[in-house]
């Protein structure tokens, strides 16, 4: 008796592996990994996540850009969408558009840490820093680890 595998079971581990990629910095295997679900899954909340996770790993402004738009009009309540949208806007020199884009988009959803320190990056490239430094003290509010989000930041104010 041919036994079929188990489908959940061959997500969770693509999903996992995919994950896993990301997190050792090979965006390309992170794609690759994804080609192996099934196509309705492609559109899920989760997998786009992901593809936009790997298009930022990857630096491809415009794609991230065109995926994310598109994802945040389908799922406005969800942050991840609309901060990757507005941080390859930032990343194609267009600060005041993603500044705009992020506070507009925001209003749909509770702002996490990262929409907070996204604002305050785009608020720095605009050179207003008193909005820049209130933006970042949200963040470090919202942050489970404050202090390496105070290394991340110095780290991207100084460049």
């Amino acid at each position: 008796m041919l036994l079929m595998p188990n489908l959940a079971t061959s997500i969770a581990v693509i999903l996992r592996r995919t994950h896993g990629w990301l997190e050792l910095g090979c965006p390309d295997e992170a794609a690759a990994e994804l080609d192996g679900l099934p196509d309705i899954l492609h559109c899920s909340r989760e997998v786009l996540r992901l593809k936009c996770e790997i298009l930022n790993a990857a630096a491809k402004w415009t794609e991230l850009a065109d995926l994310s738009s598109t994802a945040a009009r389908y799922f406005p309540a969800e942050p991840a969408f609309a901060e990757q949208w507005a941080w390859a806007v930032h990343k194609q020199g267009r600060s005041s558009a993603a500044y705009a884009l992020l506070v507009e988009a925001s209003e749909k959803f509770e702002k996490t840490w990262r929409t907070n320190y996204f604002l305050a990056c785009f608020a720095h490239a605009l050179e207003r820093m008193e909005e820049a430094a209130q933006w970042l003290g949200h963040a470090f509010l919202l942050h489970s680890a404050p202090s390496h989000l105070k290394e991340q930041a110095e780290e991207q104010f100084r460049s």
